[in-house]
């Protein structure tokens, strides 16, 4: 279901992509970044070089939790900016905080996927921590099982991205996005 948002005058005016990791938010939001003339924000990006390190050295290192804190700080520094297309990592929704923080920064677009077709796109990258297990496709199908609800509560609209090409997904996200932000 459309939930049609107005953030018209209201600041700040962002598209948030979440979703779980391969679902796309970092290359749609690219591409939708380019044709909505707006700045293209990724958190995990931001967190690296807050940090001064990557992010799996952050998970090795520090733990997780000291990862979703910094991750936390992240969103609360671009909810302060408008006109960015912000892309977030998949957990992001795992802190309760983090659920008004991305509703008060934008517009927020959940894109979803399938476990199998989140497991063939990220099978290939070994820069997935969560995902250094002995089963990594059980370990994507039972983290979509705990952050669904998360996600559901944080987005306004969500995609479904498993039989759109990345053409038609580009297309619903910029439409969708200049209607509720009132773009022309």
């Amino acid at each position: 279901m459309l939930e049609l948002v107005n953030t018209t005058g209201q600041r700040p005016r962002n598209l948030i992509l979440i979703g779980f990791m391969g679902t796309g938010k970092t290359t749609i939001g690219k591409r939708v970044a380019r044709s909505l003339g707006m700045k293209f924000v990724d958190t995990d990006l931001l967190i690296a070089e807050k940090a001064g390190k990557s992010i799996p050295t952050i998970f090795e290192e520090s733990g997780e939790d000291a990862f979703r804190s910094l991750e936390t700080e992240v969103l609360k520094e671009c909810r302060e900016r408008d006109g960015q297309v912000v892309s977030t990592g998949g957990g992001i929704v795992t802190r309760p905080e983090n659920l008004e923080i991305l509703k008060s920064s934008g517009y927020v677009i959940w894109l979803k996927a399938s476990p199998e077709i989140i497991f063939e796109r990220v099978s290939r990258n070994q820069n997935r921590p969560l995902l250094k297990t002995r089963n990594p496709q059980k370990t994507i199908t039972d983290l979509l099982t705990q952050r669904d609800d998360l996600y559901a509560g944080a987005q306004h609209l969500s995609i479904n991205t498993d039989e759109l090409t990345m053409e038609e997904t580009c297309f619903g996200v910029t439409e969708s996005t200049k209607l509720a932000l009132g773009i022309d």
